[in-house]
């Protein structure tokens, strides 16, 4: 006699916890806790419950549309990233939708509701998600992609440079100047992205045996505004000591640092050399040119969609860093160290 399936009922039964919320958590329509998660996934595999797969496709229609969470629409950094996905979803029949979110944990998980009601087939995260638990629970259960930014790289796939190793070389580049003090405006932000780059900094400095001065990293906003970026530079400007370089983490507060100085009568590069990083289009706007690590945005968008397209058609569980190539692209705003 053939053994009686397993119901939801029952592993709701022995799990402790609402039928809903087993059900919710079998179809990927809502976020649990970690703590439910595991133990109704633990329940699930010790009664061997089975969903009926079959089923499931059968109530889910494919929408032919990707999610984008980008930060923000402000930083020109990301419009090629942006032109690059979209042209590769058009290449290959799908529409896009971008879901801002400003890095607030609140809009994070709104955007994640898209794809837990079936209203997108994947997602490519720009965001790198404060949080983790929602991101991860997702990750499990639809194609995600991170792009720029990441997370976890064993739960989905990334596409990014190698932010570490670019900030090394700007380092190199201006230590090689003969610059000894060189500040950093990084960010108030969480992601990966800072995190490597001021690890990169500190480590320069340790190597070249340059004493590290806490006054000299200072914080810019979220969402790295000129504005900001010029706060901060006022700040180092004004200083006892003066930093005689700016390593900036982004082209957006370098352009504000650049108009700091101008404002103070600090000459560009002959007083002060300043290097950002991206390399967006205002770089070489209006002079001095701005020194930079130039990063193949319209690449990483494209290769972003490509693995998501690969995840979503053929099913592919890739995961892990794909790291794109950068440039260090030097121009007018760096020179050599002539104050000390």
């Amino acid at each position: 006699m053939k053994p009686s399936k397993v119901t939801i009922k029952e592993v709701a039964l022995e799990a402790g916890v609402s039928v809903a919320t087993v059900s919710r958590l079998v179809n990927g329509t809502s976020v649990v806790s970690e703590e439910t998660a595991t133990k109704v996934q633990e329940t699930i595999e010790r009664l061997g419950y089975e969903t009926n797969l079959m089923a499931r496709n059968l109530r889910k229609s494919e929408t032919r549309v990707i999610l984008i969470l980008c930060p923000n629409v402000t930083n020109p950094y990301y419009a090629h990233i942006l032109a690059g996905i979209t042209e590769a979803a058009y290449q290959k029949g799908y529409s896009a939708v971008m879901y801002t979110t400003n890095s607030d944990s609140e809009r994070e998980l709104e955007g994640i509701q898209m794809l837990l009601r079936g209203r997108v087939d994947g997602a490519i995260l720009m965001d790198g998600m404060v949080e983790r638990q929602a991101f991860c629970q997702a990750a499990s259960r639809f194609p995600i992609v991170q792009c720029s930014e990441y997370v976890d790289t064993e739960v989905a796939p990334v596409v990014c440079i190698d932010n570490y190793q670019a900030s090394r070389e700007m380092m190199d580049h201006l230590l090689g100047l003969g610059h000894t003090r060189i500040a950093m405006i990084s960010s108030e932000n969480d992601y990966i992205s800072t995190k490597n780059r001021t690890r990169a900094y500190m480590d320069s400095l340790l190597e070249a045996n340059i004493p590290f001065n806490p006054d000299y990293i200072k914080l810019a906003s979220k969402d790295y505004s000129i504005q900001s970026g010029r706060t901060c530079a006022l700040e180092l400007l004004k200083m006892k000591e003066i930093p005689t370089a700016i390593f900036c983490i982004s082209d957006t507060l370098a352009l504000g640092s650049i108009i700091a100085a101008q404002e103070l009568g600090i000459d560009i590069p002959n007083e002060l050399s300043v290097s950002g990083f991206d390399d967006v289009e205002f770089t070489t706007l209006l002079h001095p040119y701005i020194t930079t690590i130039a990063q193949p945005c319209y690449d990483l968008g494209q290769a972003s969609a490509q693995i998501l397209f690969e995840r979503l058609e053929n099913h592919s569980e890739r995961a892990g860093l794909v790291y794109l190539d950068h440039q260090l692209v030097t121009r007018e705003s760096t020179g050599k160290n002539n104050m000390f």
